[in-house]
């Protein structure tokens, strides 16, 4: 279960030698749904809060790459995105968790763990990389979008264990913007027990 943190409370492995998976239009399956912790957020330069990011970990159902000279299906990451208490229209966790349960609206707490193994469809954009990445190509997730119904047992299954949240596994898979954002994630000074203890204490 995604924990959702109040916002009031590895080395990463060198990708640049795998091959780009074809531009366009892919099917794919809802494998990790990566918490990556409380981020600072901020609007025309002004700060907002500390609130809280995720991103959607997508195998590409009949692709893998070459990975420390093993074979392992191919995993692509949406961008971060917010998320809060409940779904809202100014956030993208609507729109993206819309992908796999349509029904799903404003006000309601998106059950992410109902969602994994899901199948999808992904457009993939071949992105050419800036400053210090120049001269790099790299696959990014352009959009996701739904399958009809009549259609997903037509997808052939994933491979990696679907997961929410984070653990050593999600974070071994963590590559991209999905790992920088989660490496620069704020880390709360104490723990939620820690806190409860401090509260609890007899001075």
């Amino acid at each position: 279960m995604l924990e959702r943190k109040s916002p009031k409370s590895n080395p990463s492995k060198d990708f640049d030698e795998i091959p780009l998976l074809e531009a366009g239009d892919h099917d794919a399956r809802l494998v990790y749904v990566a918490d990556l912790g409380l981020q600072r957020k901020e609007y025309k330069g002004e700060f907002q809060g500390n609130f809280q990011q995720i991103s959607l970990g997508l195998e590409i159902v009949g692709e893998t790459v070459m990975i420390d000279d093993k074979e392992v299906p191919r995993l692509l990451w949406t961008r971060p995105f917010y998320i809060y208490d409940t779904l809202t229209e100014k956030g993208l966790e609507k729109k993206f968790f819309n992908v796999f349960d349509s029904s799903a609206d404003v006000g309601e707490v998106p059950d992410w763990d109902s969602q994994l193994g899901k199948p999808c469809n992904v457009v993939v954009k071949n992105t050419e990389g800036k400053g210090e990445n120049s001269g790099k190509t790299f696959n990014n997730v352009e959009t996701i979008s739904s399958i009809p119904a009549k259609y997903q047992d037509a997808i052939a299954e994933n491979k990696l264990e679907p997961q929410v949240g984070m653990n050593e596994e999600i974070e071994e898979h963590l590559f991209g913007l999905a790992k920088y954002v989660f490496d620069k994630k704020i880390v709360q000074k104490f723990s939620a027990k820690h806190e409860q203890a401090e509260a609890e204490a007899d001075y």
